[in-house]
C-alpha cells in the first residue's frame, strides 16, 4: 500500500445527511479520510471522479465499493456527486453487506451499483433508495413487515421517551408484556436493527438535529445523553469513520422514523 501521507480533503463534506434507523445516507461533496475502521457497513458510490480506498494489503481504484464492518481504510475522493450509506451491520441489511464486502470489497457489483444510483438518483424516500442499493448486492435481504407489531410499538414508545437517558430492554419489555428475548426478536426482525443499538441510532439523530438547528457540538452531545463532546466524538468515529464535526458542513434531512403510535 503507498505510504504517501493523505492529503487534506479538496471538497469539504458538505451534502445533505439522512438518518433512517440503521442506515444513515449521504449524497453530495465526498472528501478524505484518515486511516479508520468503523462498526457501520458502508457502501460508497460515485458518479464523476472515481475514489480510492487503501487498506492495509492493497490499493481499490473503483466508482463503487463495499467495505465491510471492522476493516481499516483510508479514502481519497474529490467527488462532487458521492453518495454513501452507512448500515448497521446485526440486522437484515448488513449481515448480507458485510458477507459481500468481506468477500470481493463490493468490486464485482460496481455496474449494477452505478446503474442504481443513476436510475435513483432523484429518489426522496431515503429508505427506497438504501434498499435499491442493498439489493443490487444482496437479492436475497428481507423486507421490513409493513405493519409493527404492539410489542414493537410499545417499545419504541418508551425508546423516543427515554432517548436522552439509559433505556433498557428489560423495562421496555415489561411495559411491552412479553419476555426481553421475544422483544429482541420481534424488534429486530421489524425495525431492522437490535433494540439496544436502535437506541444508539436515536441518540444520534438527535444530535444531528440539534447541530442542524445551530447546537454547538457540546451542547448537542450533551442533549443527545452523551457525557461530553468527547464521549460524542468517540462513538461516532467508531460507529461512521468520521468526526462529528463533519456535521457542522452537511444539511440534514430529518427521515421518517417509525413510531410508537397508531
Amino acid at each position: 500500500m503507498s505510504a504517501e501521507p493523505v492529503t487534506p480533503a479538496r471538497f469539504p463534506w458538505s451534502g445533505t445527511l439522512t438518518l433512517t434507523p440503521g442506515a444513515v445516507l449521504y449524497r453530495g461533496a465526498g472528501g478524505d479520510a484518515s486511516l479508520h475502521a468503523h462498526h457501520a457497513v458502508q457502501v460508497m458510490v460515485t458518479l464523476d471522479e472515481p475514489f480510492v480506498l487503501e487498506f492495509e494489503d492493497d490499493d481499490l481504484h473503483a466508482s463503487a465499493a463495499v467495505v465491510p464492518s471492522g476493516l481499516r481504510h483510508r479514502l481519497r475522493c474529490n467527488s462532487h456527486s458521492l453518495l454513501l450509506v452507512l448500515v448497521e451491520p446485526f440486522g437484515p441489511r448488513g449481515r448480507g453487506l458485510s458477507v459481500v464486502g468481506e468477500r470481493s470489497r463490493g468490486q464485482d457489483f460496481e455496474d449494477a451499483l452505478t446503474r442504481i444510483v443513476t436510475e435513483h438518483s432523484e429518489e426522496s424516500n431515503t429508505v427506497t433508495a438504501i434498499d435499491c442499493l442493498v439489493r443490487a448486492v444482496t437479492p436475497q435481504a428481507p423486507k421490513l413487515p409493513a405493519q409493527l407489531s404492539e410489542p414493537v410499538r410499545s417499545a419504541l414508545r418508551y425508546l423516543e421517551q427515554n432517548s436522552g437517558s439509559r433505556p433498557t430492554l428489560a423495562r421496555a419489555a415489561a411495559e411491552a408484556h412479553i419476555s426481553p428475548s421475544r422483544l429482541t426478536h420481534l424488534f429486530t426482525r421489524e425495525v431492522g436493527i437490535p433494540f439496544r443499538r436502535y437506541g444508539l441510532w436515536l441518540r444520534l439523530r438527535t444530535v444531528a438535529e440539534r447541530v442542524a438547528g445551530g447546537d454547538n457540538l457540546t451542547d448537542a452531545a450533551v442533549a443527545a445523553g452523551f457525557s461530553d463532546s468527547s464521549h460524542l466524538s468517540r462513538v461516532f468515529k467508531s460507529n461512521f469513520g468520521l468526526s462529528p464535526s463533519a456535521l457542522l458542513g452537511m444539511r440534514f434531512d430529518p427521515d421518517v422514523w417509525p413510531e410508537g403510535t397508531n
